[in-house]
């Protein structure tokens, strides 16, 4: 996990981005990912409200996040 973080600074990063990692890959068989960089938002209400398979630019990630909010 370190090693993104430093990755992330690396390349100019947003600093309010949350790391995690699914080392068991339960969330990747319940939202069944398939391609690596797939964003899945999902909302209060546990529904998801925006899903792609490419790498999502920052300035969409957010505008997505912030509609979820």
């Amino acid at each position: 996990m370190d090693l993104w973080k430093r990755f992330w600074r690396y390349v100019g990063g947003a600093d309010d981005v949350v790391f995690a990692a699914d080392f068991g890959h339960r969330a990747v068989r319940a939202f069944n990912v398939r391609a690596l960089g797939t964003t899945v938002i999902i909302n209060r209400n546990g529904q998801v409200v925006y899903r792609d398979g490419f790498a999502t630019p920052y300035e969409i990630l957010r505008a997505e996040v912030d509609k979820a909010l």
